[in-house]
């Protein structure tokens, strides 16, 4: 009997307070991780407008909407996935989660902003995108083109959760109690991805005259000048008229790859 009184003063009643504890820290921890990857994974996505390196037209989610959205959607209570979620200033539902909660009934997180995550691009790493990016260089010195070279995505979520003292201590000062105090939790995901698209045929048009060198020919004056020149070029060579320096089309479909 002696010795079970030693072993569960000292081992198991410190244990079984500890494993609801554990368990918070747990559930937070693999929260951030989900929440981590969800916002590399949307930056992907939404990658335009002042997000992106080079400004794409496009849609767009800031860091501070996605961060709302991860606060709305993976660390409240009782909510469902809606369009108003990067807009919102506190908590969905019912508040956060139940489980952050001290045996008091206190939030274990301090505030909406316990939650916080942030997102960088940096350029992809190897010698291939260090050759794509002098290759981009000089062709957009010669004409409009551009590409995103920066495909490394980088999303960090932290959550800061704080616990109250535990209460257990040998010695008559309660302020040697176990206190595990407020303790951060920082997950890191990264996806090499292309997160460019284009924004509608007027974008791809513009992209692709950038690698068109005869798209130059591609304005008003020389247009006149062309016009001018094939007029006098009939009477020699009448199928002149089919040549369009610089056209670009996109989204036209050949006839032959269409079916009814």
């Amino acid at each position: 009997m002696t010795e079970f009184v030693v072993g569960a003063v000292l081992f198991l009643v410190p244990v079984f307070l500890i494993i609801p504890v554990l368990g918070k820290y747990l559930d937070a921890k693999a929260t951030a991780t989900v929440a981590a990857r969800y916002a590399a994974w949307e930056r992907t996505v939404w990658y335009a407008g002042g997000t992106s390196s080079v400004t794409w037209p496009g849609n767009e989610k800031t860091d501070a909407q996605l961060r709302n959205e991860i606060r709305q959607r993976l660390f409240s209570e009782g909510t469902a996935i809606a369009n108003g979620d990067m807009g919102a200033a506190s908590w969905g539902g019912s508040g956060h989660k139940v489980l952050y909660r001290n045996r008091d009934g206190s939030s274990m997180l301090a505030n909406y902003d316990a939650v916080t995550q942030g997102i960088s691009n940096d350029d992809s790493p190897g010698i291939a995108n260090d050759l794509v990016n002098l290759i981009v260089t000089v062709t957009d010195a010669l004409g409009s083109f551009t590409l995103e070279t920066k495909g490394l995505y980088n999303a960090t979520v932290a959550v800061n959760l704080g616990i109250l003292p535990i209460g257990m201590t040998l010695y008559d000062d309660p302020g040697l109690a176990f206190n595990p105090g407020t303790l951060g939790f920082t997950e890191r995901n990264v996806i090499l991805a292309n997160g460019w698209n284009a924004n509608g045929s007027g974008h791809v048009k513009t992209q692709v005259q950038g690698l068109t060198p005869t798209s130059i020919f591609s304005n008003p004056v020389v247009d006149v000048i062309w016009t001018i020149a094939k007029v006098l070029m009939t009477p020699f060579a009448p199928e002149v008229w089919l040549i369009e320096f610089g056209k670009i089309e996109p989204d036209i479909v050949p006839p032959d790859r269409l079916v009814n």
